[in-house]
């Protein structure tokens, strides 16, 4: 079953009675965390808050599920901070080195118009690097040592008390008003399948009517129920209606925004039939920066369709790439109901490279900033699931390497289309053989795994043009091959050819026409 939220804007004639709500459920969620902090029982702790603020039991219990969800993500948060600070400094450790070794290769020299030499800025920028490095690790060992804290209200609000004309306020007052609303601006009904209407506290009816059940502390003000009419959810009403009539779990989360009260509603989805397959092949998908290449192939590995996506999210904000890359995945997901196929995409992580990415230039680190792919695969995964087509994450290892030296010549591809073929062979579980004319780069060893030998053949073909590794064909006087280009640089380079191989170019593949290129890769 996955989980899904929905939202809707309430009217104003209800904002009273949610500032009331979520000042009671603020003051019991942030005694509750001191008490639990304390190392009090919850089961102690239940009974007598249910005195002491005139709540019943199922509301306590929503209270403590919002407090144990915001404990649980600081602590992530603060395990994800450590992470990204070793990524950090194993980043500037990195940059170090590479300076030292290239300040000791730069030789004295004077500045020219009083600026600095190149061996000066060279100190000066070890200097501060290392700085910066020392800043770090001090803060990894606060972090590790000290434990995590929290702040009702965001820790943002709390430090802008102590610049306020900097940040919009005219006095204190005004800044303790805008705190107290931020603290009390939410607050959760859980629901649970064995209750009425999927809740027992907040019951929604078919007929739009909602009614919440008051707690006996504000039934002087609102009574004893609270209904809110004509509540409906314009983008989910049907899944909504479906868990209504089949009594699921509804959980209702009120939000106050800088328009007004809004009401979020999650409940889970039932499970759509699966119509994609792996025998009707697979649909490998590469995403890059500005485009998406993407390669469909049958059971046996065989190319079958291949295109691009071209997206553009330089730049924009939050709203837009959302808005493209929801464009691309229904494309996507269009594709595979077509084949009726399942979708294969890299397994990818960019948090430990974003973290040092200042270390990494300037090009590399905006590409790093733009590149959202966790969004991707999330819109890509929920529009699948609606449909029925099954999104597989695979190992990317040396996926472009391959795509590049195997597939791109072979069929006419670019490199991303290419990657996107390795990528859907590799979710059907084929493997990638060296082809015959870069064996003669690496000494293949049977008894280690095929990936040992491509990261041998990275090592010997990085730094070669990406349109060498492309031709017109397996008999074309045109082609251009790597490897003979990897002679002639080490030539260049006095390094003599490689062991047991000639400088002669030999081609001994015979002449194949379109009919024989197209049957299937070894």
């Amino acid at each position: 079953m996955s989980k899904v939220t929905y939202q809707s804007k309430l009217s104003d004639k209800v904002a009273p009675f949610c500032e009331a709500m979520g000042q009671l459920f603020s003051k019991v969620e942030r005694d509750l965390y001191k008490d639990l902090a304390k190392g009090e029982k919850l089961k102690d702790l239940k009974r007598n808050y249910q005195v002491k603020y005139s709540i019943n039991a199922r509301q306590f219990n929503s209270i403590y599920a919002n407090l144990k969800g915001k404990i649980s993500s600081r602590k992530e948060c603060h395990s994800r901070e450590i992470k990204e600070i070793k990524s950090r400094i194993k980043g500037l450790e990195k940059k170090i080195y590479t300076l030292t070794k290239k300040l000791r290769k730069t030789y004295p020299s004077c500045g020219i118009n009083g600026a600095k030499s190149e061996r000066g800025y060279l100190k000066w920028l070890l200097h501060q690097k290392k700085r910066k490095l020392s800043t770090n690790q001090l803060r990894l060992e606060s972090l590790k040592n000290k434990k995590y804290s929290f702040i009702f209200g965001g820790k943002k609000l709390w430090k802008s008390q102590y610049n306020l004309e900097e940040n919009g306020y005219n006095n204190h007052e005004q800044w303790l008003t805008d705190w107290q609303q931020t603290r009390s601006s939410q607050f959760t009904l859980i629901g649970s399948k064995d209750e009425s209407s999927g809740n027992q506290n907040c019951q929604l009816s078919l007929d739009e009517m909602l009614k919440i059940r008051v707690p006996k502390a504000l039934e002087n003000q609102f009574g004893k129920y609270y209904l809110i009419e004509e509540i409906n959810f314009p983008y989910g009403q049907r899944d909504v209606n479906y868990a209504l009539a089949f009594n699921k779990a509804l959980t209702f989360r009120f939000v106050k925004k800088e328009k007004g009260w809004y009401i979020f509603v999650s409940l889970d989805l039932p499970e759509t039939p699966t119509l994609s397959s792996k025998r009707n092949g697979m649909l490998g998908i590469d995403l890059n920066p500005k485009v998406i290449g993407w390669s469909y192939c049958d059971l046996e590995g065989n190319l079958i369709d291949h295109g691009q996506i071209k997206i553009n999210i330089q730049d924009k904000n939050k709203n837009q790439t959302l808005a493209i890359l929801g464009d691309a995945c229904k494309l996507l997901v269009e594709i595979g109901r077509k084949y009726q196929c399942p979708l294969a995409i890299e397994n990818l992580d960019f948090s430990r490279k974003k973290a040092s990415m200042t270390e990494l230039g300037v090009k590399y680190s905006r590409m790093l900033s733009n590149f959202a792919y966790s969004c991707f695969y999330q819109i890509l995964v929920s529009r699948g699931r609606s449909w029925g087509i099954e999104v597989i994450k695979v190992n990317p290892a040396y996926s472009s390497l391959i795509g590049l030296t195997k597939f791109m010549s072979l069929y006419g591809l670019s490199s991303d289309t290419a990657a996107g073929l390795v990528i859907a062979r590799r979710a059907l579980r084929l493997s990638e053989r060296i082809p015959p004319k870069y064996a003669r780069l690496v000494q293949v060893d049977s008894h280690r795994h095929v990936w040992s030998w491509w990261n041998a053949l990275s090592k010997k073909l990085k730094g070669i043009s990406r349109h060498s590794f492309f031709s017109s064909g397996a008999n074309s006087p045109l082609e251009v091959n790597p490897y003979d280009e990897f002679l002639e640089q080490s030539r260049d380079r006095s390094i003599g050819k490689p062991q047991g191989t000639s400088r002669l170019r030999r081609d001994s593949s015979a002449p194949v026409d379109n009919a024989v290129r197209s049957t299937s890769p070894t």
